[in-house]
């Protein structure tokens, strides 16, 4: 029981810093994201470091968790970089990695899988959601238009 991980790709012509500059700005992921009301770290973005989050969905509002476990600029390896979040109670990392390309840079957004969702994250989903598949088919839209939104924001 659980749900498969997501994950979707855009090529963004621009650098590798620039996107980064862009997804590593946690404040402004809610203009970007249909379902994040707010990500609000407890200081500067690094590994180890804790957050809380707002989400929602037609009515229904909800908070969750988070703490970084990886942070790495793409300066620090020729343009890949990766940043990735722990969230709970769902138990599962969101990421976001950079790749340069030829055209500029390849932009991935990935949620691993949800494998064993405890009781109350099951009745969450079923209750306030429209069930897990259906959530999930929503955050897929919502990964594309995320990441549609960070391309149009960087190659205005």
């Amino acid at each position: 029981m659980g749900q498969p991980a997501l994950e979707s790709s855009v090529e963004i012509a621009a650098t590798p810093d620039q996107v980064w500059a862009s997804v590593s700005d946690v404040k402004a992921m809610k203009r970007r994201s249909p379902e994040l009301v707010g990500m609000w770290l407890f200081g500067r973005p690094k590994v180890g470091r804790r957050g809380i989050n707002l989400n929602r969905r037609k009515g229904f509002v909800w908070p969750t968790t988070s703490r970084i476990t990886r942070w790495k600029p793409p300066a620090q390896d020729d343009g890949r970089g990766a940043f990735t979040f722990h969230v709970w109670p769902t138990n599962v990392d969101w990421s976001y990695e950079t790749e340069p390309t030829a055209a500029g840079t390849r932009l991935t957004e990935r949620r691993t899988a949800l494998v064993d969702p405890s009781l109350s994250v099951r009745l969450t989903a079923r209750l306030a959601l429209g069930g897990a598949d259906g959530h999930d088919a929503e955050m897929r839209t919502g990964i594309d238009q995320t990441l549609a939104n960070i391309k149009a924001e960087l190659e205005r």
